[in-house]
């Protein structure tokens, strides 16, 4: 039984408690932009995805343009739909925002199975209620994102995930110091 506990203190020295507080004070302060600006925020995510594919088809054009063989025709047909796409992300963000939000609610949704899966597996992590919650959070938010998804991305990306990413940042800045509470009790350093 002592074994058990030395391990399960080991264990918890060796987590950051700094970096849960850091991604959750970061969580806060973006879920507040997003808040404060949705219209906008929403717009512009759109709109530098669609530069960043068009960035990413130039390059695969390039490559195409470069390589030999069966793979160069991959890369030009790639490429010629990430013009495609990007493009239209410029010209229809609105468009192409419904898309990103199925996408966006399928990260969240694995975010949310991995931090229950934690929480339920990790039977030593101490206040691992937290991220049960955290992971039914993010399993609630995910479905909201694919029910409504064009029913208004800019509101779903500034309402929705601005609120999502506040209560997120909170409850990891919670889950960080309670972290460093118990590593100054177990922890020697």
């Amino acid at each position: 039984m002592a074994d058990i506990i030395v391990a399960h203190e080991e264990r918890i020295c060796d987590v950051k408690w700094g970096t849960l507080a850091l991604i959750g004070f970061l969580s806060l302060i973006f879920g507040i932009i997003i808040l404060f600006y949705p219209g906008i925020t929403a717009a512009v995510i759109v709109m530098l995805f669609g530069v960043l594919v068009i960035v990413l088809a130039f390059l695969a054009l390039i490559t195409a343009l470069l390589s030999t063989g069966g793979r160069s025709t991959l890369l030009l047909l790639g490429a010629i739909l990430g013009f495609i796409v990007g493009i239209a992300a410029l010209v229809s963000p609105v468009v192409i925002g419904s898309f990103l939000v199925i996408i966006v609610g399928i990260v969240i949704f694995v975010i949310g199975l991995v931090d229950m899966a934690i929480a339920i597996g990790e039977k030593e992590y101490p206040h691992r209620w937290l991220l049960f919650i955290l992971g039914i959070l993010s399993i609630i938010v995910a479905i909201l994102l694919w029910v409504y998804p064009a029913a208004g991305a800019v509101a779903l990306f500034g309402v929705i995930v601005g609120i999502y990413f506040v209560v997120y940042g909170i409850l990891t800045i919670i889950a960080g110091f309670a972290l460093r509470s118990v590593k100054k009790q177990y922890c020697m350093a």
